[in-house]
């Protein structure tokens, strides 16, 4: 078991590596929002959960890691190990006063690995993208009367990855406390090529950002009885403001000759503090009602563009969770008793204002996890229908239109047992 279960392992490492390094080594669609800050911040729940959108914080499973509270690790059955590969997808329209366009992609993005140590301690590790960056912008300007023009093309790719190790440890019956301690890292490439054709550049400036530091996140879950028939969790994490680190090479090339090169230090992006809570009801141990909310302190930073400010920003999730009570143990060929299936409403402010407007994001998403009878292996769909931008008829914002697909498989095995042959 532990061999097949290794192995398994290294498959799922393998295949989440490819397609991480893929998604950020090639030019991806044209997603406009991801050109501010350090790109468009992944903020979306994962693996089983990842069709309760925000509403996630208070969620404790045996079965299955929460990533958005490390807290709940320790809330896994005992000698359990939990690998998971997940991947996700977006199909978006974006539309102004002016003009429409459409783009999408479609990558494996992120490994998770969780285990219980004894009955107290849960830990586990992962590599997911913390931020991603991918747009281009063509621009053409006419002189001498119309009679000649000069392109200009730019674009951004990359973004930030987070590798990670959270521990969650119980204390006594009702409270659990959790640390996750990340590494984040990464480049962001801005790209500007010049020509008469935009196919052969005159001159192209290329500008990498690199950032990295740790990044810590503090989580506790409380959690009791209400009677015979309900359960409660109170649940909350605490991130603390950290710099980012950050260097930019600086490249003008012309033709085939470098005209310049230079590697300098810029100001490091501050990462806000951030401080989030939700609540869980759950009725027979089956179904849960969720609420959720965060709150990030971007005001603090300052932002290179004056048209462009960074503002405080607030999430809230409302969400429901069905899961039927049952022993584990049991193998089942009741496909009934072997799903959980969610759905949530998702309403965000954003951390940036644009021409004294906030972007927003307001989504439904819905999610199903299927596990084969055995309880080995689990296979899980969300998806987001929602909308990202201005508020209002009049915005002068790009309004984005999208439906995002996640898709997970979750490998499960219990692992150090001592087995005995009679």
């Amino acid at each position: 078991m532990i061999i097949r279960s290794i192995v398994s392992l290294f498959i799922i490492i393998g295949l989440c590596c490819i397609g991480l390094f893929s998604l950020h080594a090639q030019v991806r669609p044209n997603f406009p929002y991801s050109a501010l800050g350090i790109g468009e911040i992944n903020y979306n729940a994962e693996g089983m959960l990842s069709g309760l959108g925000n509403a996630v914080t208070a969620v404790r499973s045996d079965q299955y890691p929460n990533n958005a509270n490390v807290a709940s690790f320790s809330g896994l059955q005992r000698q359990l190990v939990v690998l998971e590969v997940g991947a996700s997808g977006t199909s978006a329209t974006f539309k102004n006063n002016f003009s429409s366009a459409n783009a999408s992609y479609f990558s494996i993005h992120r490994f998770d690995m969780a285990f219980k140590f004894n009955n107290w301690w849960g830990s586990g590790f992962g590599l997911r993208p913390f931020s991603t960056v991918n747009y281009q912008i063509v621009q053409t300007q006419t002189y001498n009367g119309g009679a000649q023009s000069l392109t200009s093309s730019i674009q951004g790719t990359g973004g930030l990855n987070e590798v990670y190790w959270g521990n969650g440890w119980q204390i006594g019956k009702h409270i659990a406390l959790g640390v996750r301690l990340s590494y984040i890292f990464g480049n962001i490439t801005r790209s500007e090529a010049a020509g008469y054709d935009i196919n052969s550049a005159l001159l192209t400036a290329t500008q990498q950002d690199y950032y990295q530091n740790v990044h810590v996140n503090y989580g506790a879950q409380f959690f009791g009885k209400l009677g015979r028939d309900w359960a409660y969790t109170i649940a909350g994490t605490y991130t603390p403001q950290q710099y980012l680190y950050a260097t930019r090479d600086l490249t003008v090339i012309s033709g085939i000759d470098t005209l310049s090169y230079s590697h300098t230090a810029i100001p490091d992006f501050r990462l806000p503090d951030q401080y989030r809570g939700g609540l869980a009801f759950t009725y027979q141990n089956s179904l849960s009602f969720l609420l959720d909310y965060a709150y990030e302190k971007w005001d603090d930073a300052s932002y290179g563009n004056n048209r462009v400010q960074m503002v405080n920003s607030k999430r809230y999730g409302l969400g429901i969770k069905y899961e039927p009570e049952q022993n584990y143990s049991v193998y089942t060929n009741d496909w009934w008793h072997r799903i959980v299936a969610m759905g949530a409403f998702n309403y965000t402010n954003g951390y940036l204002k644009i021409y004294n407007q906030q972007l927003r994001d307001v989504n439904v998403s819905i999610g199903l996890g299927l596990y084969n009878a055995p309880h080995t292996l689990n296979v899980n769909l969300g998806l987001e229908i929602g909308q990202q931008g201005g508020s209002g008829a009049n915005t002068t914002l790009i309004t984005e239109n999208y439906v995002r697909l996640h898709l997970g498989f979750i490998v499960r095995d219990i692992w150090f047992v001592k087995r005995k042959f009679y």
